[in-house]
Formats: structure tokens, C-alpha cells, sequence
């Protein structure tokens, strides 16, 4: 990942492991021929600005980590006049969002390879504000041993806080009851985060994969909303 080290060590643990699964050939080759028109490079010293990106001007979403694209789809669809961009490292998970991007011919999501730290932080243009992050299902790293790798963390805390909009909402959502809790200790720990108790997490997002699976192990699924009033 473009400049995730700094004098040859990691500026943080990746939440992410290197390498998980193997593309299909179909999303290999969606992959070839749909990712110049949905896929954002970033390069060192170079930075994006969604509004060059992006067509339109309306509301900026983010989801962080959107695994096989089902709740990217369901955004862009639910909130047609709405700009999603999403981050995920694996290529698999990316070719799967191309192919349904493709099939519901939908232009309103672009999407982006690699850290979503690194991204935040040093690969967009001041100011990018979002209206709503998403950050559903992520690795739990449930062993106490490896809580330093959960992606939702004090530093990450910090960056939607400067990324989000006033009032901008962050969703988190886990079938772990030991990442709720997590999550609720690390927001509740820094000053000015609100429960937005008024939005239906549920209600935000659609299916995916991950929960479904949760479920089948006879999971509780936990939807966490928080307003940051900026």
C-alpha cells in the first residue's frame, strides 16, 4: 500500500490481512474491463478531489471495508442523488461491486484500493467532507491479544472527525458482542460524539454477506449511529 511506511516501518497495523482469496474469472475480468470507469488510483504526492471525480454535487458517503458491494449497491440506489465512494483492499470484493455497479448501471459510486487510513489521511483534497460513514462488519480480531488490529480505533476516530460534515453520521455495524463493546468504549472516550438515536441502523444499510453469516451462528447484530456535530 502506497506509503503506509515511514523511515521502513508501518505507521500503523494494518486491520486487514494481505492476502484473502482469489479472484474469480468473471471478476477478474469486470475487473479489466470496468475499472478505469469506477476505480480512483492514488499515487504519492497526488491527491483526489471527489467533486473532479465524482459527477454532481450532492451528499458524499463513505463505507469503509464494503466486502462484496451489497451495501454500496443498496446506497447508491436508496440515495440516488447521493456520491458513495467505497475502500476495500481485497480485489475480489472489488470485482464483485464492478459487476453489480455494471448490471444495475449505476454511476453514482466510485471506488478506491487500499488503506482506508492512508486514503483519509493523506490521499484526498481539503476540504472532503462526508455525510455519512460506514464502516459494516469489519474484521472483529476477537482474541483481547489482537484488539490493537480493529480497524475502529482512537486514530481512525480522529480522521472522521475531520472528514465528516457537521452532523455527518458514522454507522458502525457487528455481529461480535466484544466489537460493540470495543467500539462504544473508543467513541465514548473522545469528546463530542453523539448517539444518534433518531436514525434506524437497520434501516441505513442493506444485507450483507457477513451478517447473514452472523445470523446463521444465531448472532445479535449490533447497529451503532453517532452524529459528530463538528
Amino acid at each position: 500500500m502506497s506509503n503506509l511506511k515511514r523511515n521502513g516501518s508501518l505507521r500503523w497495523t494494518p486491520s486487514y490481512l494481505r492476502r484473502q482469496g482469489q479472484m474469480t474469472p468473471g471478476q477478474k475480468r469486470i475487473y479489466r474491463d470496468k475499472w478505469d470507469d469506477f476505480g480512483l488510483e492514488f499515487r504519492y504526492g497526488e491527491l483526489i478531489d471527489p467533486a473532479v471525480v465524482f459527477p454532481g454535487d450532492g451528499p458524499l458517503h463513505l463505507e469503509i471495508g464494503f466486502g462484496m458491494g451489497e451495501n454500496l449497491i443498496f446506497q447508491a440506489k436508496t440515495h440516488p442523488e447521493a456520491r458513495i465512494l467505497g475502500i476495500e483492499v481485497h480485489k475480489p470484493g472489488i470485482g464483485s461491486a464492478l459487476k453489480k455497479i455494471e448490471q444495475e448501471k449505476l454511476g453514482n459510486i466510485r471506488l478506491m484500493r487500499g488503506d482506508a487510513r492512508l486514503i483519509l489521511s493523506d490521499y484526498l483534497v481539503e476540504p472532503t467532507r462526508f455525510r455519512q460513514i460506514s464502516v459494516l462488519f469489519p474484521d472483529p480480531w476477537p482474541d483481547p491479544e489482537s484488539a490493537h488490529r480493529r480497524i475502529v480505533q482512537d486514530d481512525l476516530l480522529a480522521l472522521f472527525e475531520a472528514r465528516l460534515s457537521p452532523g455527518g453520521i458514522l454507522h458502525i455495524a457487528t455481529d461480535v458482542d466484544v466489537y460493540r463493546d470495543h467500539c462504544l468504549e473508543i467513541v465514548s472516550a473522545r469528546k463530542g460524539w453523539e448517539k444518534a438515536g433518531d436514525y434506524d441502523g437497520k434501516r441505513m444499510r442493506g444485507p450483507t454477506r457477513y451478517e447473514l453469516k452472523g445470523l446463521e451462528k444465531d448472532h445479535t447484530i449490533h447497529d451503532m449511529v453517532f452524529r459528530w456535530p463538528g
